[in-house]
């Protein structure tokens, strides 16, 4: 099967306060521990930037990805995913990762990815509690390409909650992002 990732990374980083795409963990920037890890993973990366951002990823990090140009993210992250999904009509299955998220392993990103195979939605857990990121695979694509605001995928997760399955995974990193600098 056909896909990647689908990396969100438009957000205007409000309550950080500075952009934290660019933000030092562990010498390097937040968005490339994030872009490693799917690279190390073996999946084709596709990153969402906003509007006059196309250099950014590059500039950052040196690592083979697609950048889409999301003109609309300041409408929020429905928007931004909703461009994305746009630009990926030719897989047929994606993880849609949070920029913020750069703790998950790359064993987790294979294994979503994997599980997708089985599974038209997928997500995972630590120790009983869901996290990030979900993968999907392309008979969703429709409804997430008209999403709106900052909504996301989450109401697909509840409105075909039958359909999802939770992978438990070793990962606490599925649980873990950046919102505010560290104290």
């Amino acid at each position: 099967m056909t896909g990647g990732a689908l990396v969100l990374a438009a957000g205007a980083s409000r309550r950080f306060g500075s952009d934290k795409r660019c933000f030092d963990v562990d010498g390097k920037p937040l968005l490339c521990h994030c872009l490693e890890a799917l690279a190390q993973a073996g999946l084709a990366t596709r990153v969402c930037v906003a509007g006059g951002e196309t250099g950014l990823v590059g500039d950052l990090c040196a690592i083979d990805c697609e950048v889409i140009e999301c003109n609309d993210a300041a409408l929020g992250m429905g928007a931004t995913l909703a461009q994305g999904v746009a630009a990926c009509e030719d897989w047929q299955q994606l993880l849609v990762v949070l920029a913020d998220m750069a703790w998950v392993q790359a064993d987790t990103y294979r294994a979503l990815f994997a599980a997708l195979k089985e599974s038209p939605i997928v997500r995972p857990s630590y120790q009983g509690s869901p996290g990030q990121p979900v993968g999907f695979s392309s008979r969703f694509f429709p409804e997430l390409a008209t999403l709106q605001g900052d909504v996301g995928g989450r109401q697909l997760l509840t409105q075909y909650a039958q359909l999802v399955h939770t992978l438990p995974v070793p990962d606490p990193g599925v649980l873990r992002d950046l919102d505010r600098p560290p104290a």
